[in-house]
C-alpha cells in the first residue's frame, strides 16, 4: 500500500468520525432543550402551586383577595399591600411562564392555557386598577401580551 491510499483512507475515516460526532452532538442538543422545557414547565407549575397554596391554606388571604378583585377601595390599606403584593406575584408566575415559552421553547399551550385566567384577573375592577397602576412593572413585551388579551376580550364583547 502506498501513502496516497493510507492517506485516502485516513481522510475518509476521518470525515465519517466527524459525521458521527455532528449526529451525537445534535442527538444531545435535542435531549438538553427536552430537558430544559421539562425544567422549565416544572418550575412554572410550583409556581403557581405555591401562590395558590398561600390562598387557599389562608381563610384571610382568601377574604382579602375576594373583596379586592371585587372593589379595591373596599380594603384597608395594609389589605390592599396584600392584595396588590398577592396580584403581583401571580402575574409574576404569569410572566415567568411567558418568558419560559420564548427562551426554552416551553410550549405555546402551556401560555395559551394561562389567558382565561389573565382575563378573569384583569377585567375585574381589583385587577383592572392594579393593572393600570403597576402595568409598568412589568418587561413591555409581556405588558403588551397581557394588554392584547384584555383588547381581545373587550372587541369579543362589544360584537
Amino acid at each position: 500500500m502506498n501513502w496516497d491510499a493510507i492517506s485516502a483512507i485516513s481522510e475518509v475515516l476521518g470525515s465519517v468520525a466527524v459525521v458521527i460526532t455532528l449526529l451525537y452532538l445534535a442527538v444531545q442538543v435535542r435531549q438538553s432543550t427536552k430537558s430544559d422545557q421539562s425544567t422549565a414547565l416544572e418550575g412554572t407549575v410550583n409556581t403557581a402551586i405555591a401562590t395558590r397554596q398561600a390562598v387557599y391554606e389562608s381563610a384571610e388571604l382568601a377574604n382579602i383577595i375576594n373583596r379586592g378583585m371585587k372593589d379595591h377601595e373596599d380594603l384597608s390599606e395594609d389589605e390592599l399591600l396584600r392584595f396588590r403584593l398577592s396580584v403581583q406575584n401571580t402575574l409574576w408566575g404569569i410572566w415567568n411562564i411567558y418568558a419560559q415559552s420564548k427562551l426554552t421553547g416551553l410550549s405555546g399551550s402551556v401560555w395559551e392555557a394561562q389567558k382565561p385566567f389573565i382575563l378573569r384577573m384583569l377585567t375585574s375592577n381589583g385587577g383592572a386598577w392594579f393593572w393600570r397602576n403597576y402595568r409598568s412593572e412589568y418587561e413591555k413585551e409581556f405588558a403588551g401580551a397581557l394588554d392584547q388579551i384584555v383588547r381581545s376580550h373587550e372587541g369579543s364583547v362589544q360584537n
